[in-house]
């Protein structure tokens, strides 16, 4: 015994010195209580010398180092779960190997001399996805997995459909294919959604934008799209085509694709070839799809991929839900160029699966129909530095939309750089995106728009500017930007991106935002403030006594319970000026009090005789009335017209005891708070109505009561020169935000930890490490698909002062091709090594990056070693 302590402190102190292990905690579940046969032991952490006394492994990771203990006989292998060897030495006093190759049940076999098995033992081998620096990359990895999980502790939400549930991240065909970029590595449902689409797949082709459970009900989109045949309702299920879109059959494609890469079903695969080829047949056929005059996919006004089309003079009234209808008779259409582009990989897609399947006919139909859209669309849409956003098919229409439209840079020229697309026309916008970047606009963090310029009309309601799809900042493509720059040579460019992100995140309530307001200028000047004199009009005290001319504090009998406290004179409250009548000199008046009540004024008119652009008021209310409102305040015009503005419990105000301080839409608030003698809280409340017509002379504003027991009371009344300002969110609004996680875990793992799945679950893989462009020199990182055990490891090491990059990988596939940055100035290295043997390399350049490359198998743990 003696001798085998010996022996595993020797292991601890290899470790000690650097050997690789997981990190997380012991790696076993069962204790060796005799030395009848050879077991396997390994430790938790190289940085601690403990021994593991007698820990028996039965699980593992790869890369993680095993010792075998206690073996005897000549020879020892170890083959993984597709019963591949990859280990194979003699039998020695210490018998340590790094764990590789395939998942699943790896077994250790002793053999003594003459061949005969003396030993057999099995242990278990999983992988998870994970990127692992220790530091600011882990912590970013984690917070992107969060943002995929903001609606289900695991990312996953369901629909029921003909007694089977159907699982996914989004229940939008876009949106799920979206989420699938991230939660790919995480989750194994991907498939589900496209299953279901297969099964609802309309009779010529086209697939359905998304899926929900209802009461069974006609509603809404019965009503809306159902003349249009763009529902299916099969009982509790309901299918809907959001109508102006152009993009729901060539996604289903790529998502079949991508699906396929990450669960390796062929036979899956194979049974959506039709289903597909019908779906993008239907975009090319269907008279509201295709163009017949460019002889490209069409769509009706939206700002990109949105399905809010444009509201103008130019768009026909179709019935209910008219911003989302269309008529291939009566709308108008045109060319958006990223329907096009994803069709075309759509194409390529379709293309590859169908040579795999041996149908190589179909593949060139289609691989053909890509090469022929992409030269149309680059001698339409291609202005030299990016894709032009939308193209009249009708020359004649000249909207009026308040931007030059040639000039507008779309996010679907971020999507674009990760398609098949021509590679220089991928640098074109990279660099179109940094010269935005030098000229953002005041307040913005950023060059990642959803378009820019914004529109300034023809969207409304719909979006306003700066927000959301018009001229917001696209948290859901700026990882389609970054994974970009990482392929195409702008690595520090993909690096600060995933920063900006990550900082962002950090810093708006711990999540990444689908969208992000896209100009925050400087706040303007205080407005100057005009106080208006109440006491001509006050007819309530402000406490318990009242008298012959004024009303006790809403009426109220319980002594002490009132606003005595409330101060009077001229006042600063929540920064707003206020004139608030002192009851004591003005025979216990104070404030205006309404109300439906016997014995109350329904209404007080006060002259006011002047402009304003923002009026204020200090109120309160006692009992609201029906549905919640509590009066009403007009603005009475010198010219007869007049503006109504109704004051609503819990947005204008709320009630006075233990007050709520409102801040939901940032025009009324919590102005003051006090106690009196029945409560040791009380307050009053200010609100603020912008004027629409602020050149407009007011001759009078009257404070209006509402119907039922209400009493309604205003303090004090103040006019503004300015439009009441509120500073915009820095999170905007709209799509799901899981969707702007996964893109951007997806760029973290593909871009900067650059792996690249060159065929089906990782048989072939592209292994790009990006991380000195990032200044890590040292990470471990994992790319598991969830869908199966394809997965591929490695660690990375830079040790600056040795001029020298070591990797060490190792996973199922068969062929790994090596695309290693250098550091900034290194052009060249001197030699490559692989497991103590120098092996062939060549260089490579992207744009002003140098890397180099070598070719090696892949399933075995083997160290790299790349010195410069």
């Amino acid at each position: 015994m003696k001798k085998i302590q010996m022996i595993r402190l020797f292991i601890v102190i290899l470790f000690f010195l650097g050997g690789l292990t997981e990190k997380n905690g012991f790696c076993g579940d069962q204790t060796k209580n005799n030395n009848s046969g050879p077991y396997l032991i390994a430790y938790a952490d190289s940085h601690l010398p403990l021994i593991a006394d007698n820990t028996v492994i039965t699980e593992a990771i790869p890369l993680q180092i095993l010792s075998l203990i206690d073996a005897t006989g000549y020879d020892v292998t170890v083959t993984d779960g597709l019963n591949r060897v990859y280990v194979q030495m003699p039998v020695k006093p210490l018998v340590q190997f790094k764990v590789g190759g395939a998942l699943g049940i790896h077994t250790v076999v002793v053999k003594d001399k003459k061949g005969n098995e003396t030993a057999r033992l099995t242990f278990h081998v999983d992988a998870k996805t994970k990127v692992d620096d220790g530091g600011t990359y882990k912590e970013m990895f984690d917070l992107f997995y969060k943002g995929m999980c903001v609606y289900s502790p695991d990312g996953v939400l369901k629909v029921s459909y003909k007694d089977k549930e159907y699982h996914f991240f989004i229940n939008w065909g876009l949106d799920n294919y979206n989420n699938l970029k991230g939660m790919q590595y995480f989750s194994s449902v991907g498939n589900e959604l496209n299953d279901l689409f297969k099964l609802a797949q309309r009779e010529d082709g086209m697939i359905w934008s998304n899926v929900s459970n209802d009461d069974g009900e006609p509603g809404y989109f019965e009503t809306s799209y159902g003349p249009w045949n763009y529902v299916k309702r099969e009982g509790k299920t309901l299918f809907v085509r959001q109508p102006t879109e152009n993009h729901p059959e060539y996604l289903y494609v790529t998502t079949t694709y991508q699906l396929w890469k990450a669960n390796g079903n062929d036979e899956w695969m194979k049974s959506f070839l039709s289903s597909c080829s019908r779906a993008l047949d239907y975009s090319v056929s269907d008279p509201s799809r295709w163009s017949t005059k460019y002889k490209l996919l069409k769509r009706v006004y939206t700002i990109d991929s949105w399905d809010f089309q444009i509201d103008d003079e130019y768009t026909p009234y179709l019935g209910v839900g008219n911003a989302m209808l269309v008529d291939a008779k009566k709308s108008h259409f045109g060319i958006f160029f990223g329907d096009n582009t994803g069709y075309i990989q759509a194409c390529e897609d379709l293309a590859a699966m169908y040579d795999y399947a041996g149908m190589k006919a179909d593949a060139d139909k289609f691989r053909t129909r890509a090469s022929e859209i992409r030269e149309r669309l680059d001698a339409l849409a291609w202005n030299g530095k990016f894709y032009t956003h939308y193209i009249e098919e009708d020359e004649n229409i000249h909207r009026h939309l308040g931007v030059d439209e040639k000039s507008q840079i779309a996010q679907s020229n971020m999507y674009s750089l990760n398609r098949d697309i021509p590679y220089k026309k991928k640098i074109a916008i990279i660099n179109t995106y940094l010269e935005l970047k030098q000229h953002l606009p005041a307040g913005s963090m950023g060059e990642w728009y959803a378009i820019y310029p914004p529109f300034e009309r023809g969207f409304g309601a719909h979006n306003e500017k700066w927000q959301y799809m018009n001229g917001g900042l696209a948290g859901h493509a700026v990882g389609e930007l970054a994974r970009g720059a990482f392929e195409l040579g702008f690595e520090t460019y993909g690096t600060e991106l995933l920063l900006n992100l990550f900082d962002l995140g950090k810093k708006y309530d711990n999540r990444i935002w689908f969208a992000y307001t896209g100009s925050i200028p400087p706040a303007p000047p205080a407005p100057n403030f005009k106080t208006i004199d109440l006491t001509p009009f006050a007819n309530m005290d402000l406490n318990d006594q009242g008298s012959k001319d004024a009303f006790k504090y809403m009426g109220l009998e319980e002594p002490g319970n009132d606003l005595r406290n409330l101060p009077v004179g001229d006042q600063t409250l929540a920064d707003i000026k206020f004139k608030i009548t002192d009851p004591l000199k003005n025979n216990h008046k104070s404030a205006i009090v309404v109300s439906s009540r016997e014995g109350y004024p329904k209404q007080v008119e006060i002259p006011v005789h002047d402009t304003t652009r923002a009026i204020y008021l200090l109120h309160n209310i006692e009992k609201p009335g029906s549905e919640n409102v509590c009066g009403a305040v007009s603005f009475n015009y010198e010219d007869g017209s007049q503006k109504v503005n109704y004051i609503i419990l819990g947005k204008q105000l709320s009630g006075w005891w233990f007050p709520a301080n409102i801040d939901k839409t940032k025009d009324a608030g919590l102005a003051w708070t006090g106690n009196n003698p029945v409560c040791k809280k009380v307050g009053a409340y200010w609100a603020v109505f912008n004027n629409p017509f602020p050149g407009k002379k007011i001759r009078s504003i009257t404070i209006h009561a509402a119907e039922g027991e209400s009493l309604y009371a205003v303090f004090a009344v103040t006019l503004a020169d300015r439009e009441h300002y509120v500073a915009p969110k820095v999170p905007s609004f709209g799509g799901p935000d899981n969707w702007a996680a996964a893109n951007l875990m997806a760029a973290l793992i593909e871009g900067e930890a650059g792996v690249k799945d060159l065929a089906v679950t990782y048989k072939k893989v592209l292994l790009s490490p990006r991380w000195i462009s990032a200044n890590v020199d040292s990470v471990d990182v994992t790319a598991r698909y969830a869908a199966s055990t394809g997965y591929i490891t490695y660690r990375f090491v830079h040790h600056k002062n040795k001029k020298e990059i070591k990797i060490v990988t190792t996973g199922n596939g068969d062929q790994v091709a090596f695309h290693i940055l250098l550091p900034k100035g290194i052009s060249e290295v001197k030699e490559v090594w692989a497991d103590n043997q120098k092996i062939k390399f060549s260089h490579a350049k992207v744009e002003h990056s140098d890397y180099v490359d070598f070719n090696a198998d892949g399933f075995k743990p083997r160290e790299y070693i790349i010195r410069y």
